[in-house]
């Protein structure tokens, strides 16, 4: 019901993307000026393993008015609607759907995610799946090494347990094989990407600096490192996220 005060047109749809030789079913929501996607760019988005798609929509309204372009806002897999574990298959659903987002608008795809999300950002930029990709504060390499999945704060072992399907406490053996698939080194290795920007807060206590300073002098890659905030810039969010709308609307600009 809130949807009819939104700012600018709201859809639901249950998108069927392939999905281990079968397929599997994506709510997203969409968000666009005035619900005619033919005409531009669409931007997939995604939050953490905590955050799902309605609990940041008031970014999902300034992308759309600020980038001009349309939103398909989505939980990626483990988390809110999305009813698949957090595993090595994830990708292919983020394929799915961008595969979708190009039959959807004008063609063009380009991919933000924040949190956890930011992992599949990384991954769809760095692979080459969508046009342009922004990783906010997205774990990639560092993270999954055994030594910090043991000190992750504030249950979030058990949260990226639960995301995983695990049905106890996994132990730190079983979390950090879990998440070792999802670690991008092999994509980090390959020279070539679309065009990327990372940001974080330089005292983010989830992520190490590492994992956003390994995109550092990479083809067409800006890297932001924000002082005096931590993870995903969250308290400088008022700053950090008019630059992501400014940097998506260059992109897709330059796309058209």
């Amino acid at each position: 019901m809130a949807a009819k005060d939104f700012p600018v047109a709201f859809e639901r749809r249950i998108v069927k993307v392939p999905y281990r030789g079968g397929g599997v079913e994506v709510p997203v929501h969409l968000y666009s000026a005035d619900g005619e996607y033919a005409g531009r760019p669409v931007l997939i988005v995604s939050g953490g393993v905590d955050t799902w798609k309605m609990d940041i929509h008031p970014w999902w309204v300034g992308f759309t008015q600020g980038a001009a372009l349309t939103t398909m806002a989505f939980d990626h897999p483990g988390t809110g609607e999305t009813a698949i574990p957090l595993d090595k298959h994830a990708d292919k659903v983020i394929c799915g759907l961008a595969d979708y987002a190009r039959t959807l608008g004008n063609g063009k795809v380009v991919h933000f995610g924040v949190s956890f999300g930011g992992n599949f950002a990384a991954m769809s930029g760095l692979s080459g799946i969508v046009d342009a990709a922004v990783d906010l504060g997205g774990p990639v390499v560092g993270v999954f090494e055994a030594e910090n999945v043991q000190k992750l704060p504030y249950g979030m072992h058990d949260i990226l347990g639960n995301a995983m399907h695990w049905d106890h406490s996994p132990t730190l053996e079983e979390l950090s094989g879990g998440l070792e698939q999802l670690n991008r080194h092999e994509l980090l290795a390959q020279q070539r990407n679309s065009a990327m920007l990372v940001v974080n807060g330089a005292d983010d206590y989830f992520i190490a600096q590492s994992d956003t300073l390994v995109f550092q002098g990479r083809p067409n890659t800006e890297v932001r490192l924000v002082e005096d905030t931590g993870h995903c810039a969250m308290s400088k969010a008022r700053e950090v996220v008019p630059q992501i709308i400014a940097w998506l609307a260059a992109q897709v600009a330059e796309e058209r």
